[in-house]
């Protein structure tokens, strides 16, 4: 019997050690990602949804593993895109989409999205929010970060249930005045102030399947390395150069090289109307279009489609198939005509 009971206890030790290095293997052959979740999902409240005790938690919403970070948490800051504004831009390079409308005058501004857990030290400089501006991004955003607004656009955010948007007019101590930095373009929100003001959102941000659309390999396209947009002056045209080192498109804007390396460029067509006195735009963001997008220094055509405001973009190719992105930051300019878009090998 002694024998048997040495037995048996040496064999449950020898099972206690290999269940150990069983366990030990399994997490570090999780990507690097899953392990910085899991050691910081209980620790960190903006990274689960384990409130601290007296805390409230930022992400209500978002779930413990969702779907092993497939889900993120998007918020929009409106950032500025007049010549005078562009060396001040801060936080472009870390978005994981931007998109470019026209506002007054055919001067572009930026709405640009972040995963709440990678927001930067410092966005802006922040300005004034258009309707187009929050139609072109549901469902993916829920959160909007901004400084004054048209009539439309504030009466638009104020319809849309389970939308929160923060205005600097009323939030002024939350957004950062650059002392160094001329008015208007002196507005910047920092990650300190976005995590306070998300506290206050209603219902925290909503997760959402990230990416949007399908990436990996894509079939061959037509080369396409270098790229120009005319916005109608030097001051504003586009030129995006392809970067194979950094496998995205160096983009100069005027004459200021953006701090932002998109790995794909999307072009959108679509109906844009001159509106009221003061020169606003009416953009149309539902329907269908056309759409070129550039990766990996190849062109490829397709199309865009949109069935209401709320029902998120769907891009194809020219047979139907979902257009592949790249992996990697998108940068989508939506314009009146292609025509204006010309590129070479």
């Amino acid at each position: 019997m002694k024998h048997v009971s040495r037995f048996l206890s040496a064999l449950v030790f020898v099972l206690a050690v290999f269940c150990g290095f069983v366990l030990i293997w399994s997490v570090e052959k999780l990507p690097p990602a899953e392990v910085r979740f899991a050691k910081t999902a209980i620790t960190d409240p903006l990274e689960s949804n384990v409130p601290k005790t007296g805390e409230s938690t930022v992400l209500s919403r978002l779930s413990m593993f969702p779907l092993w970070g497939k889900k993120k948490g998007i918020v929009s800051v409106m950032v500025e895109n007049h010549q005078a504004a562009r060396p001040f831009h801060r936080g472009l390079s870390d978005a994981l989409l931007i998109e470019e409308f026209f506002v007054e005058g055919y001067i572009t501004r930026f709405n640009v999205l972040f995963d709440v857990k990678d927001f930067p030290e410092r966005v802006g400089p922040v300005r004034s929010l258009r309707p187009y501006f929050i139609d072109g991004v549901l469902p993916w955003v829920s959160v909007f970060f901004h400084f004054g607004g048209s009539p439309e656009a504030l009466e638009r955010v104020g319809q849309l249930k389970g939308v929160t948007a923060f205005n600097g007019i009323f939030y002024d101590t939350y957004f950062t005045r650059a002392k160094d930095i001329p008015a208007p373009h002196d507005a910047f929100l920092t990650r300190e102030s976005m995590r306070e003001l998300l506290q206050e959102a209603e219902g925290g941000v909503t997760p959402v399947p990230w990416p949007p659309y399908k990436t990996g390999r894509a079939r061959s396209g037509s080369g396409a390395t270098t790229m120009t947009i005319n916005f109608f002056s030097p001051l504003h045209n586009v030129e995006y150069v392809y970067d194979s080192w950094k496998r995205g498109y160096i983009r100069t804007n005027g004459e200021e090289v953006s701090l932002a390396v998109p790995h794909n460029v999307l072009i959108l067509e679509t109906d844009v109307e001159d509106t009221g006195e003061f020169g606003r735009l009416a953009i149309r963001v539902q329907g269908k279009g056309e759409a070129l997008l550039f990766r990996s220094g190849r062109m490829y055509r397709g199309r865009w489609s949109k069935k209401s405001p709320t029902d998120s973009y769907v891009f194809t190719d020219t047979e139907g198939d979902p257009l592949v992105f790249a992996s990697g930051q998108t940068w989508v300019t939506v314009m009146d005509s292609l025509s204006r878009v010309k590129w070479e090998e």
